[in-house]
């Protein structure tokens, strides 16, 4: 097995002295260097309140944030918020535009994905179309997608990467199908955005959201969303606060003005924090540089997926680069794949049981041996356990 360092110094993720960590897609471990900054900033805010936290800090703890990530997804920073969560930003999304028609997106979606469509359609009347994969994930593809969007289609909503298989879809052809019928292409980029190049603007996409707290190697409590300047032009905020006015300082409860940008929908106090946590782990990423962050990827899970198939492995995750990212979902037939990496889980491989799989996700942090040691460990597993009875 060829010799695949990691990126960036492993003394800054002290966890993988303890752990073989591949599970970036359930929740990454943050760098040290972004972890100390974000625990500094609140200690000094709960040491000595608006000593430290006076109205710039305040601005700041966002902004930084919201100029990283936007500068990560290609996009301007006034066409990006930083919210709470990516389920906050879909719901701002769905009940903003409350849509009629049909919404599409795919059965084997994260939950978060489809609810808030699911919620707004009892208001409406509208139909959820899912393409249906559950029985049978590893096949589905954009032609899936294509089959269920017509003129009536309002949205089309799907995540970027699948967060149990590994699919990715390409943007820029899943945007044109969707406008192609006059639908909002949105996207849900949380198993994608710190792994895979983005750039909104090239490819078209009307809306994004993304958790921090996966590849994005942040905290939980941030967010990043992204609208098109013409969705933003058309929305307005279902949520609404103080903060995401014009002048947000003025305190004027005699007439609600928007802020011009994004902004307006960083409605309220949030964890501070985590708003600026995020923005150390972006700078984190962008010192490394996403590009070859991505071929790292790649390459280990080239390694990684080989592997597998060595082991008997069947795999949920397309081969090709052009439909996958950094997971890599795998069966082992005769066996339970849940077991399996309850199995890893025990030893110190950190996985996740998804789908009756196995899912494997490693980052930048990681190099060639976490994968030997993940390889070794499971096929120690599939040789030792019982398979079950027929």
């Amino acid at each position: 097995m060829a010799r695949i360092d990691s990126l960036a110094p492993r003394a800054d993720f002290p966890a993988l002295d303890d752990y073989t960590y591949l599970n970036s897609a359930s929740i990454s471990v943050m760098p040290l260097p972004a972890r100390e900054a974000m625990e500094e900033f609140s200690r000094r805010i709960l040491h000595a309140g608006t000593v430290s936290l006076d109205e710039e800090a305040e601005v700041q703890a966002l902004e930084l944030a919201r100029e990283g990530a936007a500068r990560l997804i290609g996009a301007p920073a006034e066409n990006v918020a930083i919210t709470t969560s990516a389920t906050e930003g879909l719901d701002q999304l769905a009940w903003g535009l409350r849509p009629t028609g049909n919404i599409v997106s795919v059965d084997i979606e994260f939950p978060s994905v489809t609810y808030p469509w699911f919620r707004v359609a009892r208001e409406t009347g509208a139909e959820v179309r899912l393409v249906r994969r559950w029985d049978d994930p590893a096949p589905l593809c954009l032609d899936d997608v294509a089959a269920l969007i017509d003129k009536e289609t309002s949205v089309v909503c799907v995540s970027h990467v699948q967060y149990a298989t590994g699919h990715r879809f390409d943007l820029g052809k899943l945007a044109a199908l969707a406008h192609d019928k006059g639908a909002l292409c949105i996207v849900d980029a949380t198993q994608s955005t710190g792994v895979i190049p983005i750039d909104v603007q090239a490819t078209g996409i009307d809306a994004l959201v993304s958790a921090s707290y996966k590849w994005l190697c942040g905290p939980f409590g941030a967010a990043v969303v992204y609208m098109a300047p013409h969705l933003f032009n058309r929305l307005e905020p279902v949520f609404v606060g103080w903060r995401g006015t014009a002048d947000m300082w003025a305190f004027d409860a005699r007439e609600l003005t928007y802020a011009p940008s994004m902004r307006r929908y960083e409605y309220s106090t949030m964890s501070y924090p985590s708003g600026y946590g995020l923005s150390q782990a972006l700078a984190y990423l962008e010192n490394l540089d996403i590009e070859a962050v991505f071929r790292h990827v790649l390459r280990l899970t080239d390694l990684l997926m080989e592997g597998l198939e060595r082991l008997g492995a069947r795999l949920l995750t397309p081969r090709d680069y052009e439909r996958r990212a950094g997971i890599v979902t795998a069966r082992f037939p005769g066996h339970a794949g849940e077991a399996v990496a309850a199995e890893l889980n025990r030893r110190g491989v950190i996985v996740s049981p998804r789908f009756g799989s196995t899912r494997f996700s490693p980052h930048f942090f990681n190099d060639s041996e976490d994968i030997e040691r993940a390889l070794a460990a499971t096929a120690d597993i599939l040789h030792s356990r019982p398979r079950p009875s027929p």
